[in-house]
């Protein structure tokens, strides 16, 4: 309405002056009051008001806002003063001239009124609840997305270049169980933008969402080597533990939580980029290492791995002795992917056989996409901010 809650504009001629005076003293001073008031419609009709003005204050005990309520007593006040009524004319009595003022019921025993007030409500929680917005859920939630990070570089470079077995770690075990324990602790906001504090429908909640996908990734492969499990091999427990990479599914709902903040949507995104080029330089290796293994070893040297070996003047023998260094098989296996994902590939490292060739295709339709869409994002972006 845009007006001023002195409520001058809905003067007239039989408004009393002193009502209105009153009414912005109140205001000033910020109390509470209760009077009748003649005011005028907008198409000029005049008619009695009861006028509550109720302050509201906040959980500081200041008052922020001011609760006006207008209520029609012409009828009630001309059943009341029958002969005041001249016919032919609408009836309007004076102001009274003690402003009568009507207060509502309470306790005998409360010293003040009840005044409503403007705060967040305290919501009854149970313990050991974990709020999903509080500083101690964000840093862990960081921490969780490090060590996600750290079993998605590790894990596949352990699958295609060591193939050794690796030492189990307390940190292993624990992160991810802490990570399940916390999440059947955490709040969560429901479709109505309600923050859900109750156990039960917590857990509810995290069981039909990401409970299993939590549980898959937090399976302790590791356990294999700790009992001497020798009916598994060693290759298989690394490709068991890919299972881990399901954890990446969380950066969705990071991307979304954090999508107003331009900086650390561009941090995921190149994270992003840089694991994709990772991954790719395992598939790489593996693609050299698979096609060297399944050839005469005598008359084949072709693949991209001999031409390195013989670059680095530590060529093969047999397809099994020599070679360059997992070190730099692996720098060279990333500086491929990464040239290949650009499109700034200057061929030092490129593909020969045609198992070679069709992962190139893949690799360079990939990296158009991704630098695509991203070139989208961006005009989208600056097409709004336009």
């Amino acid at each position: 309405m845009q007006q001023k809650c002195s409520c001058r504009f809905l003067c007239g001629a039989d408004t009393s002056e002193a009502v209105l005076q009153r009414v912005e003293k109140v205001l000033e001073s910020k109390q509470e009051c209760q009077t009748e008031v003649c005011f005028y419609k907008k198409g000029g009709a005049a008619f009695w008001c009861l006028l509550d003005i109720m302050p509201i204050r906040n959980e500081k005990g200041e008052v922020v806002l001011f609760l006006f309520s207008f209520k029609d007593i012409t009828e009630s006040r001309g059943k009341s003063h029958p002969g005041d009524k001249k016919e032919g004319e609408p009836w309007l009595a004076g102001p009274s001239p003690c402003h009568r003022r009507r207060f509502l019921p309470q306790n005998v025993f409360e010293s003040k009124p009840s005044v409503p007030e403007y705060k967040v409500a305290s919501v009854q929680k149970a313990r050991f609840i974990l709020l999903h917005c509080s500083i101690f859920k964000a840093l862990w939630d960081w921490l969780i997305l490090l060590a996600t990070f750290y079993v998605a570089v590790t894990v596949p470079y352990n699958v295609c270049f060591t193939g050794t077995e690796d030492s189990p770690s307390a940190g292993c075990f624990a992160l991810p169980g802490a990570d399940i324990a916390l999440n059947f602790r955490t709040t969560y906001v429901s479709h109505s933008g309600q923050v859900v504090y109750e156990p039960r429908s917590i857990c509810i909640h995290y069981v039909a969402t990401w409970f299993f996908v939590d549980l898959i990734a937090a399976l302790p492969f590791d356990l294999l080597y700790v009992f001497n499990v020798t009916v598994v091999s060693t290759s298989l427990v690394h490709l068991l533990k890919t299972v881990r990479l399901l954890r990446l599914l969380r950066l969705l709902q990071k991307l979304e939580r954090y999508s107003q903040y331009s900086a650390m949507v561009l941090t995921l995104l190149t994270s992003m980029f840089a694991l994709l080029a990772h991954w790719m330089a395992c598939v790489w290796y593996v693609i050299g290492r698979t096609e060297m293994e399944s050839n005469d070893p005598l008359t084949w040297d072709i693949g991209w791995l001999h031409e390195l070996g013989k670059r680095l003047e530590a060529p093969y023998i047999n397809s099994s002795v020599g070679g360059p260094s997992i070190r730099s098989a692996y720098i060279a296996s990333l500086y491929f992917t990464l040239s290949s994902l650009t499109s700034v590939g200057f061929g030092n490292v490129c593909a020969n056989t045609d198992a070679e060739k069709i992962f190139s295709i893949c690799t360079m339709l990939i990296g158009g996409e991704v630098l695509s869409a991203g070139l989208f994002s961006w005009s989208r972006g600056q097409i709004r901010a336009f």
